[in-house]
């Protein structure tokens, strides 16, 4: 109903736009009436105008000279001063059709004689009686003046008043007919360039019909336009990319409705979901959280944001998930298998959680958010330090013979130098005394990887130059790497390469990939080499020795996995070395060309300083 209540207000919101609306004919046609219209009624009246004052000059000459004709005739009756014969001519002159009033005057100015009598004649306009010429008295009425001339005297002068010269009434009726003939010819033309206009226009009008159906609904209206022009090529165009934007839009609804689904599903399941889901932005805010744990609502949690997360960890343990946090952020790489501790509200019971944290990065690098997983592992966790304690009881308990049976073994080596069978007997006890050095080494490499993998190690950052434990492990190896016959040689970055780390974890790490390299390496060399490799601190041990195979790449870093039977040791150096590389948030991998080709272990760390100028 609402979508069709606001369907129905935008189509009446068109229509009053389209009531408003001048077709493009008009907006052509009355320009083109208005403009021409102007052009002829100014060429007519400028035509009017020059032609009026031609004729009136015309007019006024033609006047000027009948005057000076009638006073030539007039000069006779003047020199003889013959009144009668002045008052004949005065009224032989006012009998013409179109003069109104003759008067003569006298040099000094009186009337001499008139064609009117003295009260019916014209008012005298011509008080000046130095004026000659033609004077225009009214709209239709003209005096012209002559003076009348005997040798160079003057005797007077004559005074003829023209009237019904009607010349500007005739211009104007002309005036009129011509305009009103040329209004009509403009409005025909008006007509005819609208009728083309529309001719013209009329793909278009179609092209708009079109798209006001396509707007109402019908996706399928197409425009046939056959103009056989730049219009036709428009429609075409125009049906193109309809066709075009009808397939985008079945996509896009294709695409939504399948979004739609798959938001309802992922909803589903994450509501469904034992595992504690949420996403936090690197500015620290928390977004999204799909239930409440430890006690506290979803609601609580979302509100108080990431002071109440950190505030439910166990002391201790809040530093570790920030640190983790501020570790993605600076690195934007994920951090998995981080075991944090907390305490529920209401129980007061340790709740164990596993949590993995991964980056969401965009197209150009930069991280958007960070997604988490946590997973709640206190079953799990009680049943992994029963087996810890068991482990780590029954190594004690073992070690503590063990050393015993060393101890006894080392005493009866000592008291066979004097006995003249020794050279029966030290020969099995040199067995013995091996064996039990190896079961030793069993014991505490076993106790060793139980505390790495459950995160029992102690580990103690700090800021230090990894090229000093380089340096340290270096110095401390080279007597048994000679020993072996083998070569130890060092190319250290010359810079500081400085970084977090436990000194004495990161000395084991290195010590275990050298003796790793002494077993593997009947002859030939050593190289402990280290650098900096854009945000990280990059160190490397290579040898000369029996390579390894490219399926046992992965599997060398496996607990207990061993290349041959035969090796010394029981196969997890290199796994806790690969753990410890993790827990300082590096990387332990190896790389070898086969066997034959000696192999490399290389180890990657974030730099403290570059991570520093990161923040």
């Amino acid at each position: 109903m609402l979508k069709n209540r606001k369907s129905s207000e935008n189509q009446k919101e068109s229509s009053q736009r389209q009531a408003w609306r001048v077709p493009i004919r008009y907006k052509l046609s009355l320009p083109v009436l208005v403009l021409v219209l102007g052009i002829v009624f100014f060429v007519l009246l400028t035509t009017f105008n020059v032609f009026r004052d031609l004729m009136v000059k015309y007019k006024e000459a033609r006047l000027q000279t009948i005057a000076e004709i009638f006073s030539e005739t007039l000069k006779i009756p003047l020199e003889a001063k013959d009144q009668r014969s002045l008052r004949a001519y005065i009224q032989l002159l006012a009998e013409q059709a179109d003069v109104e009033e003759v008067r003569v005057e006298g040099s000094d100015g009186k009337t001499l004689g008139s064609s009117r009598p003295e009260n019916e004649a014209l008012p005298g306009l011509f008080y000046n009686q130095d004026f000659f010429g033609v004077e225009k008295i009214d709209a239709d009425t003209y005096a012209a003046v002559a003076p009348i001339m005997s040798g160079e005297e003057t005797l007077g002068r004559l005074i003829i008043i023209f009237s019904k010269i009607e010349f500007e009434k005739e211009l104007r009726k002309i005036f009129v007919e011509k305009f009103f003939v040329a209004f009509l010819l403009v409005i025909i033309a008006t007509l005819v360039i609208a009728w083309i206009t529309w001719l013209v226009m009329r793909p278009l009008t179609s092209l708009q019909k079109t798209a006001r159906n396509i707007l109402a609904g019908d996706l399928e209206a197409r425009a046939n336009i056959h103009s056989h022009d730049e219009i036709q090529e428009v429609g075409e165009a125009f049906n193109k990319v309809v066709s075009r934007l009808v397939q985008s839009f079945e996509h896009l609804r294709a695409r939504s409705q399948a979004l739609e689904e798959s938001e309802e599903k992922y909803r589903s399941i994450v509501n469904d979901v034992s595992d504690i889901i949420f996403s936090i932005t690197p500015e620290g805010e928390l977004m999204i959280l799909n239930r409440g744990f430890s006690g506290y609502t979803r609601e609580e949690i979302l509100a108080e944001g990431l002071p109440l997360f950190f505030l439910m960890h166990a002391p201790g343990e809040a530093q570790k998930f920030q640190e983790a946090l501020e570790t993605i952020v600076r690195t934007k790489k994920s951090v998995e298998h981080l075991s944090t501790k907390q305490f529920h509200r209401l129980h007061h019971a340790e709740i164990y959680y596993q949590t993995n944290l991964t980056p969401v990065v965009d197209y150009e690098g930069n991280l958007r958010l960070i997604q988490g997983v946590m997973r709640d592992i206190t079953d799990l966790r009680h049943v992994e330090m029963m087996k810890e304690t068991l482990v780590r009881d029954v190594a004690h308990e073992l070690k503590t013979p063990t050393a015993k049976f060393i101890m006894t073994t080392q005493l009866l080596a000592k008291q066979m130098t004097n006995n003249p069978e020794k050279e029966k007997f030290l020969p099995i006890i040199k067995m013995l005394s091996d064996n039990a050095d190896r079961l030793m080494r069993t014991i505490s490499s076993i106790m060793d990887l139980s505390k790495v993998e459950s995160g029992m190690s102690d580990i103690k950052k700090q800021e230090l130059d990894l090229n000093d434990v380089l340096m340290l492990v270096a110095d401390d190896t080279r007597p048994l790497v000679e020993q072996h016959h083998l070569k130890l040689q060092t190319r250290l970055s010359p810079s500081p390469l400085k970084m977090l780390g436990d000194p004495d974890m990161l000395y084991r790490v290195f010590v275990n990939l050298i003796t790793n390299a002494i077993k593997f390496t009947p002859d030939g060399s050593i190289t402990v080499a280290s650098s900096i490799r854009g945000n990280d601190v990059f160190a490397e041990v290579v040898d000369t020795g029996i390579g390894i195979e490219p399926e046992n790449l992965q599997r060398i870093f496996e607990a207990f996995f061993q290349k041959t039977p035969s090796t010394l040791g029981i196969g997890v150096g290199l796994t806790i070395s690969k753990e410890i590389v993790a827990l300082h948030e590096g990387e332990l991998w190896a790389e070898s060309e086969g066997a034959g080709q000696g192999s490399v272990f290389k180890v990657v760390f974030p730099s403290y300083q570059l991570a520093n100028k990161n923040v």
